[in-house]
């Protein structure tokens, strides 16, 4: 089983004017044959940043493909990780608005209406586009 790591620019649904950077690194398998799948995906939300600290440890938690790989080495090699980045910010904050739809101008949650599960149907949306993104990316000969 080889790996795909990288980057993303994601949009949350096909006509969606905002973006998500994603971070990925996920299972690949080549061929039919012995076809190896992931038994998990390890989703990763990151919160407020920090930019041009000079700390090395912070900017390495910063970027998106570390964050993914170090995610892929806590939980195993078996497992396809997710780094979302919020489209947008308040600041350093982190404002996921497309996942909890009602939020103020501050990016704070003024409560959560379960129905048409909001937050699972954005996730889903979101990892199914990154998914196609990589299938585009990727070596064909390879499966997700």
């Amino acid at each position: 089983m080889e790996r795909w790591s990288g980057v993303l620019r994601i949009p949350l649904h096909s006509n969606s004017t905002t973006f998500h950077r994603v971070g990925a690194s996920l299972c690949l398998s080549s061929g039919t044959r012995n076809l190896s799948m992931p038994i998990a995906n390890a989703i990763f939300f990151c919160g407020d940043r920090v930019e041009r600290t000079g700390n090395p440890v912070i900017e390495k938690l910063s970027d998106l493909q570390k964050l993914s790989e170090i995610v892929v080495s806590k939980f195993g090699s078996s497992i396809n990780a997710w780094v979302i980045e919020a489209s947008i910010f308040n600041g350093p904050f982190a404002v996921y608005k497309d996942f909890i739809p009602s939020v103020n101008q501050y990016g704070e949650p003024g409560s959560y209406n379960p129905i048409g599960f909001p937050a699972s149907t954005s996730t889903v949306s979101l990892l199914s586009n990154c998914l196609e993104e990589v299938r585009t990316v990727s070596s064909p000969s390879y499966r997700l």
